[in-house]
Parts: structure tokens; C-alpha cells; sequence
């Protein structure tokens, strides 16, 4: 998260200044998750002299492009993100698989791999890299081929999706459809399935969102982001009773009431062909996805000039989402939260060691301390950065430190783990 790798046209003393200014830029990016945090007065005091926060640089080259990579002081980084109380957000980040079907000329569908060249696949890759966001595309070996059809991707359907992606062992999922953006296309909505959530009209949002539960309910928010000319929405899901719910009848029909069998697809009304011919001036490529995480889907759309445009908008509103769930605000030094935990499976020196370098490695621990050691638990004394639930966010991203839980699946009361190294 504090390395940054910057094109330059050579490598003159003009150019390593400009280049390294940019790449602290991105580093505080990275650290922060928030584009918000470069126009404060502190990050920019500090980007006027990159050279303070240097560590090292050097020169790489990939054919006839040189590029500046240059390493940053990360505790320097942090320490400025911290007294500004902005969002400071640690190397453990979310792994994400995204699936993206594209239509060709001849509406020929195909899933983008990671052996194919596109233009929007660079564009995720390249923004996901400057936002610090580990992103792969599948391999569509001959395992992928039997898991999963270009269908399933295009039409976002959610259980093939999350079964085609267990191999690949990674936290979330994002599957979407590239197409041409003009008034005279519908783009097929997905099926109603069990336990997936349906997009419909709602309020307004600036971020990807989590749904409180799955849901087959037609209740939702819908949410919309304008920035650089691209514009982002999305809808999440939710449980409800009122007229927004949509059940499914013996004759097709769908009508507002209790959820009685699987639901059907709210037919189309003159107002949503007017939201689609509104959309068509949104940007000449639209981008439908779906957000798949362990406890939640989500839908959204997003429209721009062109497909590497919508790759970019896609991985920042990606990335701020994800910066408002695991990024820590830093709170006063003077307010902050000293708490203690208990570890389990600490009988060594050797995982005594361990546990005190991963939880001094937390971007929400300031300082850990062994307060009592019991047969082979361990209590530690930790001083907070942020809140308790920015630590279990933090922790849940890795299997290392797993909350205790009793005969249900539910954690015990008070904050106890069991170290699994």
C-alpha cells in the first residue's frame, strides 16, 4: 500500500519531482480509501514535499515505457492520516473475482478472462492497483466452461455466480454485463431466485451498500453516483411488507401483498421505458452489476463514454464502499478505548510472538501488551484507533484470530478468539 509505480517520459530530475508527487498521491489513496482525504490541509502540505516521506525509488521498464516506483514511509503516511483524523485503511483488503460478460459487434456474448486483452479489463486492473484492491478476472479454463455459462453472467443470475467462484476462494463477487447504452434497449432483468434481491425505484446513495439480509422482496434503494461524467446506481434489497413487494400469483400476474410463492417480474411501465430512454443520455456504454459478498447481494448500474470508463468508475465506487466499511477514523488520543481480549491456542513462545506481531500489524491496534497468560490463553491489553467493530471488521478479513462461539454459532459475550495459525 506504499509503493506506487508512475509512467514518466524519461528520467530527468523535472520528471522524478512531478513522478513523485503523483505517487505519493496514490499512496495516500491507497491508505485512505478516500479521495476525500487529498484535499485536506495536511495531505496537501505533505504532497508538496514528497521527498520527506521517501524511502526508496528506482526505474522499471516494460518495453519501450520507463516507469518511477517509488516506496513511501507507511508509519509517516499513517501518522499524517491519524492527526488529521482521516480514514486510515490497513494492507488487509477484501479479495474480489469479477465476472464481466461483453457483447461484441455481432452480439456475440463472451466472458472476459484473464488472458483477453480489453480495454475495460486494463481499466480494472489498472484502477483497482492505484486504490490497493487485490482483483482478478477467472481463468474460464475447462472447469470454469462446465461451472458457469456466458448466460449466467449476463443475465447476473446469483447462485451460478457464487457456486462458479468457490474455487477461487475470494471474498466478494462482482458480475456484470457491458453493453451499448441507447434508448431502444431493455436489458433483461434477472430472474427471480430465492433468497436474491431485486432492483427498484428508491433514494438516492453514493456508494455500493450492503443489504441487510437477502431478500426475494422487491423493496429497495436505489442509488446514483455522478462523477467525471459517469454515472453509477445501484439498489439493494430489503425486507418489507408494503407496496413496494411484489409476490408472484397462479396467473403471472404480480401484486402488491404478503410473499406467498416465488416471485415473478414486475412488468415494465411507461415510466421505467422513459427511465431507460433518460439513461441512453447517460453515456454511450451502460454497466450492469451485481455485488456478491458472504452475507449480502446487491444490483447497480452505471453508464460512461466508453468501456475503460466504466471500468474506472466501477473500481472507485468499489473502493470507496469498501473504504467506508474497513477503513478506520482515527479517533483522539485522549478518547481512545483500551480493551481486553482473550486468546485462545497460545501455549508457545513461538504463537505468544505471533499474536503480538499480527495484532500490532492491525491498522485499528496502536499498541498491544500481554496481560495474563492462563494455561494456554492469553489476555491482551490493546489500545484502539478506532472502534470495536472496525477490530472485528479488521480481523474477519483473515481466518487468524476467529471469535469463540457456543453451541448456536453465536460469539460468546465479551471479546474472545481462538488463534489460528
Amino acid at each position: 500500500m506504499n509503493e506506487a509505480k508512475i509512467l514518466v517520459e524519461d528520467q530527468s530530475s523535472r520528471a522524478q519531482q512531478k513522478a513523485a508527487k503523483q505517487a505519493l498521491r496514490e499512496v495516500f489513496l491507497k491508505m485512505s480509501g478516500s479521495t476525500e482525504s487529498l484535499s485536506n490541509p495536511g495531505v496537501k502540505a505533505a504532497l508538496s514535499s514528497p521527498q520527506s516521506l521517501l524511502r526508496s525509488y528506482r526505474y522499471s521498464y516494460e518495453g519501450s515505457e520507463t516507469y518511477y516506483v517509488a516506496e513511501f514511509d507507511s508509519t509517516k503516511v499513517g501518522e499524517i492520516l491519524q492527526r488529521e483524523m482521516l480514514p486510515l485503511w490497513g494492507d488487509r483488503r477484501p479479495e474480489t473475482l469479477i465476472w464481466l460478460a461483453v457483447q461484441d459487434d455481432n452480439e456475440n456474448k463472451l466472458i472476459i478472462d484473464e488472458s483477453l486483452d480489453f480495454p475495460i479489463a486494463e481499466a480494472l486492473r489498472t484502477t483497482a492497483q492505484e486504490r490497493g484492491l487485490p482483483l482478478s478476472l477467472p481463468l474460464m479454463d475447462l472447469t470454469d466452461n462446465v461451472n458457469i455459462t456466458t448466460y449466467d453472467v449476463w443475465g447476473r443470475f446469483v447462485e451460478p455466480v457464487r457456486e462458479a467462484s468457490r474455487r477461487y476462494s475470494v471474498d466478494n463477487i462482482i458480475a456484470a454485463r457491458v453493453y451499448k447504452n441507447d434508448s431502444s434497449f431493455i436489458p433483461d432483468l434477472p430472474t427471480a431466485e430465492p433468497n436474491a434481491a431485486l432492483n427498484s425505484n428508491g433514494e438516492e446513495s453514493t456508494q455500493f451498500e450492503h443489504m441487510s439480509d437477502e431478500s426475494d422482496n422487491y423493496g429497495s434503494n436505489n442509488k446514483e453516483l455522478v462523477e467525471e461524467g459517469s454515472y453509477v446506481s445501484g439498489s439493494q434489497g430489503e425486507q418489507t411488507g408494503d407496496t413496494n413487494t411484489y409476490t408472484g400469483t397462479t396467473d403471472g400476474v404480480s401484486e402488491p401483498g404478503e410473499k406467498k410463492v416465488k416471485p415473478t417480474i414486475k412488468p415494465f411501465t411507461m415510466d421505467e421505458f422513459e427511465a431507460y430512454a433518460k439513461q441512453s443520455e447517460e453515456g454511450d456504454f451502460g454497466l450492469d452489476w451485481v455485488f456478491i459478498s458472504k452475507e449480502s447481494v446487491s444490483y447497480g448500474s452505471i453508464y460512461a463514454d466508453s468501456p475503460a470508463e466504466l471500468g474506472n468508475a466501477l473500481m472507485d465506487a468499489y473502493a470507496d464502499y469498501l473504504s467506508s466499511q474497513y477503513a478506520v477514523v482515527g479517533i483522539d488520543k485522549a478518547n481512545r478505548e483500551v480493551l481486553e481480549i482473550s486468546i485462545a491456542n497460545v501455549g508457545t513462545i513461538e504463537s505468544y510472538a505471533a499474536v503480538s506481531r499480527y495484532l500490532t500489524t492491525l491498522s485499528v491496534v496502536e499498541s498491544a501488551s500481554l496481560k495474563a497468560q492462563r494455561g494456554t490463553v492469553a489476555t491482551f491489553s490493546i489500545t484502539l484507533i478506532g472502534t470495536t467493530e472496525d477490530l472485528m471488521n479488521t480481523v474477519g478479513l483473515e481466518a487468524k484470530l476467529r471469535p469463540v462461539t457456543d453451541a448456536y454459532g453465536q460469539p460468546v459475550e465479551g471479546f474472545s478468539f481462538y488463534w489460528n495459525n
